[in-house]
C-alpha cells in the first residue's frame, strides 16, 4: 500500500514520468504485436532475419556487436562500416573470429562523396565528422581525413540489390544524410534502424528527428520507437 501511495505522489510530482511510462507500456504491446524484438543496449528489428540475409552496420564500434549478434544468431553476413583509427584492430579480430562472417568497412556514410574530416575522441567510443557534437566539444581530439560514401555508393560499393537490415549510428551525421536521401536510395533497405542524436548536438531538436521520421514514412516505410531516439522503419 505504501509503494502504491509513493508510486502516485511521484507521478503527481512528475506526471512527464506518467505519460512516458505509459506510452512504453503501450509500444510494448505493439511491439510483441507486430514481432518485433530488441537487443542491448538499443538496438531494435523485426524477426525477418534468415541465414542468406544482408546486413550493414554503420557505425558498428570496436565491438560490432549488432553484427555479431546477428551473425552468431542467424548466420547472416555482415558488413561494419567505422572509420575509427582505433577500432581497427579489434575489428580485424572479428573479421578472423567469424571466419569472414563479418567485413570491416573503413569509410564512413555521409550525405555526400568524398573526403571529410573525422574526430576520433580518447575518452569516449564514438567519433564524429560533426565537430559540435557533445564528444568533440568536450573531450580529447584526434582528427583526420577519412573517405565518405552516400546510401547510393554504399549499395554500389557492396553490390547488393536487396539488403535486410541496415543499422546507421552516424553520431548526427543522419540528418543531413537523410534529409536529401531519394526514394531510390532507400528501396534495397527492408530495415532500417536509425539512432538520432539531437540530445548529442545542439542544432539538432526532437523536432527535427520527427521531420526526418515523416520523410522517411512518406518514402514508403512504417516505424517503431520506444523512446523517441532510436527508431526502426520497415516495410
Amino acid at each position: 500500500m505504501k509503494k502504491a501511495i509513493l508510486k502516485i505522489y511521484f507521478y503527481l510530482k512528475y506526471p512527464h514520468q506518467l505519460i512516458d511510462h505509459l506510452k512504453y507500456f503501450f509500444r510494448i504491446k505493439k511491439a510483441e504485436k507486430l514481432g518485433i524484438k530488441f537487443l542491448k543496449p538499443n538496438y531494435i528489428y523485426k524477426d525477418k532475419i534468415s541465414d542468406s540475409s544482408i546486413i550493414i552496420d554503420v557505425g558498428c564500434g570496436f565491438l560490432a556487436e549488432l553484427s555479431t549478434f546477428f551473425i552468431n544468431t542467424y548466420g547472416v553476413k555482415a558488413y561494419g562500416v567505422d572509420p575509427t583509427h582505433k577500432h581497427r584492430k579489434y575489428l580485424m579480430d572479428i573479421e578472423k573470429e567469424t571466419k569472414g562472417r563479418f567485413k570491416h568497412l573503413d569509410f564512413a556514410i555521409s550525405s555526400i562523396e568524398g573526403k571529410v574530416m573525422f574526430y576520433e575522441t580518447y575518452e569516449n567510443e564514438s567519433g564524429s565528422i560533426l565537430g559540435d557534437h557533445i564528444n568533440i566539444l568536450n573531450d580529447t581530439i584526434y582528427s583526420y581525413n577519412v573517405t565518405t560514401k552516400n546510401l547510393k555508393d554504399l549499395t554500389s560499393f557492396l553490390g547488393f540489390s536487396y539488403i535486410d537490415y541496415l543499422k546507421l549510428d552516424l553520431e548526427g551525421a543522419e540528418y543531413e544524410l537523410l534529409e536529401n536521401v531519394e526514394l531510390l536510395d532507400l528501396l534495397p533497405f527492408n530495415q532500417i534502424f536509425v539512432e538520432f542524436h539531437h540530445r548529442a548536438i545542439k542544432r539538432y531538436s526532437s523536432r527535427d528527428t520527427k521531420r526526418i521520421v515523416n520523410l522517411i514514412c512518406n518514402k514508403g516505410f512504417k516505424y517503431f520507437t520506444l523512446d523517441d531516439v532510436n527508431y526502426l522503419f520497415y516495410r
